[in-house]
């Protein structure tokens, strides 16, 4: 604008157009049109010269009035407005596309450059988009994200594996953490901002991370749900997780450009023995070296910074450690049961069948349904452990699972003396080993009633037989009474031949 200027207040001192050439070197055609523009707007030989200001202000005015540019090339192209509105509606469309397909479809023959400036002046396309830059005070916020680093090697498993590295920027000063993991599930991403914690020596108030689902479950603008794990430590550390927009790296800019200055000032022509070393280095680089070189935006040194201004503004770490939670969604199964790490906890009755969430320390389980907190259990020492409340089962389920050989015996005196005999002679001998059929004997009861079973009990021990299947036949078809009983038979002459007295049994003791 300032050349512009120089070009019109030349001609209001009676130049010519050639000795304005020969003097500011443009050309002939374009001094001609800023002498137009200038005439326009009111600039006369022979009168003073306008204020600066004003005469740009309406030279601006004037450069944005269709009628400087129309020419015939415009006039054509205005032909297709509608068509090219339909193509603008691709997100993918470019000016140099729409000129090919005005080419192609239409045999329009104007230049590229003609066709910008069309686009430019009736849709506002390839106009550079107003943004702000966003800065925050110190301690106010940390951004972080994950990026790949290549190859590392890993001494657990003896071989090259692929690396990424953990990010976290503190926005006022630059500082930055740095980790290399091979892991980006829920455990890794919260065991690095724990160390990136400690790292800092506080904690900034606020988080703006990715949509990674070790901190994010749904994205969501305005309602996002975190990873319940990620909560908890947003809650005992005290900061509030922001969620970047999906698809909008700029809102986290000052995170994101850290990512290809990591590769290409801390990784790039360096080998690392494993990613031990890598991280011992990063920790030194983020300090003592990027921590020292100017930042091209804030024009200061991060470290320093950091030391002098945004350290004392961080909230202090809490006293209590942070113990990683490991959160799961079970289903409470029909034997009262969830399974969580590979071991067993029990929940009442009216939980069979629901979906609870089941929250794991080092020391407790905790298990909630509808956010409502329903079952404590200790941790299980080992896989395959079954931790079961018995109060959990129904009465009457919890009678035979706790049915131990007294309680057999009590319970079979409730029903009768015939009842009580039977199951004592049972129990009498290997009663561990004979327990369950004792319980089975009882459980007939629940069938069949009392009177039935004491019924069936007599006749049982009046033939010396104590096998369930034959106390359970004798229920079901309706031998307990004597009169149902069948007539016993008297032994022929032939059967009463075949008997023999007790002593024959009797062994002979030889002297």
């Amino acid at each position: 604008m300032n050349e512009i200027v120089e070009i019109i207040y030349h001609w209001h001192q009676g130049n010519t157009i050639k000795g304005i050439q020969r003097s500011l070197k443009f050309a002939r055609k374009t001094i001609r049109k800023y002498i137009h523009m200038a005439q326009q707007v009111g600039v006369s030989r022979g009168e003073p010269f306008p204020n600066e200001q004003e005469l740009i202000k309406g030279l601006r005015l004037l450069s944005r009035s269709p009628s400087l540019y129309e020419t015939p090339a415009t006039d054509s192209i205005a032909l297709y407005r509608d068509r090219i509105s339909g193509w603008l509606e691709d997100k993918d469309i470019t000016a140099k596309q729409i000129w090919r397909l005005l080419t192609e479809e239409h045999e329009l023959s104007v230049g590229y450059s003609t066709v910008k400036r069309y686009l430019r002046r009736e849709f506002e396309f390839g106009t550079a988009k107003v943004t702000v830059r966003i800065e925050t005070p110190p301690g106010q916020e940390a951004q972080v994200d994950f990026g790949y680093a290549g190859l590392m090697y890993d001494r657990a498993t003896k071989r090259q594996r692929r690396a990424w590295a953990f990010l976290m920027t503190l926005s006022s000063s630059r500082h930055r953490f740095v980790r290399f993991v091979f892991r980006m599930d829920s455990l890794t991403w919260i065991d690095c901002h724990i160390r990136a914690f400690e790292f800092f020596g506080g904690v900034p108030a606020t988080i703006v991370l990715d949509n990674l689902k070790p901190g994010v479950i749904k994205p969501d603008t305005y309602d996002p749900t975190l990873h319940r794990a990620y909560a908890d430590l947003e809650r005992h550390y005290g900061f509030v997780a922001d969620p970047a927009k999906v698809g909008s790296p700029k809102l986290k800019g000052k995170v994101e450009r850290v990512v290809p200055v990591v590769r290409k000032h801390l990784l790039a022509g360096r080998c690392f023995r494993d990613i031990t070393e890598a991280n011992q280095r990063a920790l030194s680089w983020a300090k003592h070296e990027i921590g020292q070189e100017i930042h091209g935006t804030t024009k200061r040194r991060p470290y320093p910074v950091f030391l002098e201004e945004e350290k004392p503004s961080l909230n202090p770490l809490p006293a209590v450690a942070f113990e990683i939670p490991l959160w799961k969604e079970c289903t409470v199964h029909p034997d009262h049961h969830v399974v969580f790490d590979r071991a067993y906890y029990s929940l009442p009755t009216r939980y069979i069948g629901k979906k609870v969430w089941v929250r794991g320390t080092q020391k407790l389980v905790r298990i909630f349904y509808r956010h409502e907190l329903i079952k404590t259990h200790r941790r299980a020492r080992y896989p395959g452990e079954r931790l079961t409340d018995e109060s959990d089962y129904p009465p009457e389920k919890l009678a035979y699972l706790m049915a131990t050989p007294t309680y057999c015996r009590r319970k079979a005196a409730e029903y009768g003396p015939y009842t009580e005999k039977l199951i004592a002679t049972i129990l009498s001998d290997h009663a561990m080993r004979n327990l369950r059929k004792a319980q089975g004997i009882l459980r007939l009861a629940e069938k069949h009633g009392h009177e039935e079973m004491e019924r069936a009990c007599e006749r049982a021990l009046s033939f010396g037989n104590y096998r369930y299947r034959s106390v359970k036949n004798i229920l079901e078809m309706g031998l307990s009474k004597p009169e149902d009983a069948p007539p016993v038979s008297p032994l022929s002459p032939l059967g009463k031949s075949f008997l023999r007295p007790a002593t024959y049994f009797t062994p002979e003791v030889s002297s």
